[in-house]
Order: structure tokens, then C-alpha cells, then sequence
């Protein structure tokens, strides 16, 4: 037995090659804490843009999954950190994503967050990034922050897990636009649970449903072996996907109420990949 799980993680590191961890980028990297009611303080990650003659477009939390950490989303941060935008990662315990609480002491906290750890003013404009768990989190988080320094441009579902606990669901709907990507059903993402919901409109979103895509693949590069044990790798081009479309969402919509043509339903760089069969549900 022993043997055999030797020989199946020996199989599966030859594969890590397309998942090594992204290199340096230009900007700077930044710790700090937030403090919290109880009196506890959260560790935060800031990937702060190259220094520029403008100031941050934008501010994006990034939220990662539940016995993940914020190191875990830095492919995603990287790349956004390249059309100078600001990013803040939570690391969350699976003890935070288990108290029901939790989203409103976070949102009452993030509220009173003016300045970044640099002592800058925070960009106005906010968009919410949450993967599996801490899409849902940050669903919830959306509905409860109320802030007059920052105002919500959007929210973005990188494979969301809910479950079935009313605490376990997405946050309200608000009225700001939605995208979502999915990954196949599996074991990591309680089976697709949250499918049903998207594909019968009830809760209205963008985006699709990605034909072989694992779960890990949210995390692209900065994913581990750990991940890949559990859940699975698969092609190379899911991440990629995953990654190029987070960041065109997220960069239109700091500056229109949508996106860019070109990467939405009917747009020539969603069809092209559309074309290519990659994804197997479209959500319009």
C-alpha cells in the first residue's frame, strides 16, 4: 500500500512542471493585521502594484478556501498586480469559515480599514474575489459591508462550495454584477452543489462552467502538491482560463459597469475558447 502511494505521487510530481510557483513580480509584498472585536487580530497579505505615476486602480480581496492560505492565491493576485490594482489576502481559519459570525465581525472590521500598511489611502473602488469556501464568504461578506470609502464595483465566484446549513449558502444577491467560474463536479467542491442554483437563474451570474477543470486549477500556479493529492490535476489550459478571464472581469469592471466584448458570451476571445471545448455550460 505504501508502495503504491509512493509510486502514485512520484506519477503525479512529473506532472507539476505547468503548476510550478509564479516568479517574482515587480510590486511589493506587504504584511499586516486586522483588528478584530473579540480582540484578536487576522493576518493579511498586500500585493501592492509597481510604484507609477497614477495610484491603484482598484482594491480586490482575494479570499482562499477553506485549509488553504493567501499564499495559495497568488497567481491570481500577481496577475492582477500587473493592471495596477491592489490586493488584499485574508489567511482565514477553517475555524473562521465554520462560525457562522464570522462574515459580519470581518465585514464590520474591513469597514473601519482606511489606509493600506504603507499608511495610502485605500482606492475607492472594491471588487470581492472568494475561490470554493471563501467564495461563499466573501458572498456573504458583500451583503454585509458597509463602507462610505469604498464602494463595491463587483463579486467574483471561482468554483464556490456551499453546503446545506442556511449559514452554508451564497450571500444576497446585490446589485452589482456577478461572474462565476466552475470546475467539474468532485469531491472538493461538494459535488457541484451549487450548479442547480446557477444554471436555473435564481441566482443571476456570468460566466461558465469549465468541461474538465479540478479544483486546484482556481489556484493555477500557486497551487501545491497537497491540493493535487486530494483533488486532482487536469490540463494546463483550465488554469489558464481560470486566470486570464478572472483578470479581464475584474480589470473591466473597475471601469465599466461590464466587462470587455471581447471576453464575454459572443465576444471573439470568449468564443475562441468556447470553440475549443473547454467549457461545457455558459452562464449569460
Amino acid at each position: 500500500m505504501k508502495l503504491m502511494l509512493k509510486l502514485s505521487l512520484l506519477a503525479l510530481l512529473t506532472l507539476l512542471p505547468e503548476y510550478r510557483p509564479a516568479q517574482a513580480f515587480a510590486g511589493s509584498k506587504l504584511s499586516d493585521t486586522l483588528p478584530l472585536e473579540d480582540g484578536t487580530k487576522l493576518q493579511l497579505t498586500w500585493l501592492m502594484p509597481q510604484k507609477n505615476a497614477s495610484a491603484p486602480r482598484a482594491l480586490v480581496i482575494i479570499q482562499h478556501g477553506m485549509m488553504r492560505h493567501a499564499i495559495n492565491m497568488m497567481a491570481l493576485a500577481r496577475s492582477l498586480t500587473l493592471r495596477n490594482i491592489e490586493v488584499l489576502l485574508p489567511d482565514l481559519t477553517d475555524e473562521h469559515f465554520f462560525n457562522p459570525l464570522f462574515p459580519e465581525i470581518f465585514a464590520r472590521a474591513i469597514a473601519k480599514k482606511t489606509v493600506d500598511p504603507q499608511g495610502n489611502p485605500l482606492p475607492q473602488k472594491l471588487l470581492l474575489a472568494g475561490f470554493s469556501a471563501g467564495a461563499r464568504f466573501l458572498s456573504r461578506v458583500a451583503g454585509l459591508l458597509q463602507t462610505e470609502h469604498l464602494k463595491l464595483r463587483g463579486v467574483l465566484l471561482l468554483d464556490p462550495v456551499i453546503g446545506e446549513n442556511p449559514e452554508q449558502q451564497l450571500g444576497p444577491r446585490l446589485d452589482v454584477p456577478y461572474f462565476t467560474i466552475l470546475a467539474k463536479p468532485s469531491r472538493c467542491n461538494a459535488d457541484g452543489r451549487i450548479y442547480p442554483l446557477l444554471e436555473s437563474g435564481l441566482f443571476e451570474t456570468q460566466g461558465f462552467r469549465l468541461k474538465s477543470a479540478s479544483h486546484c486549477d482556481f489556484e493555477g500556479k500557486s497551487s501545491d502538491t497537497l491540493c493535487y493529492l486530494y483533488c486532482g490535476l487536469s490540463h494546463q489550459h483550465n488554469a489558464q482560463a481560470v486566470e486570464l478571464f478572472s483578470t479581464e472581469w475584474i480589470s473591466g469592471l473597475i471601469d465599466n459597469d461590464s466587462p470587455s466584448v471581447d471576453f464575454l458570451p459572443g465576444g471573439q476571445v470568449f468564443e475562441t475558447w468556447n470553440k475549443r471545448g473547454v467549457f461545457d455550460t455558459i452562464f449569460k
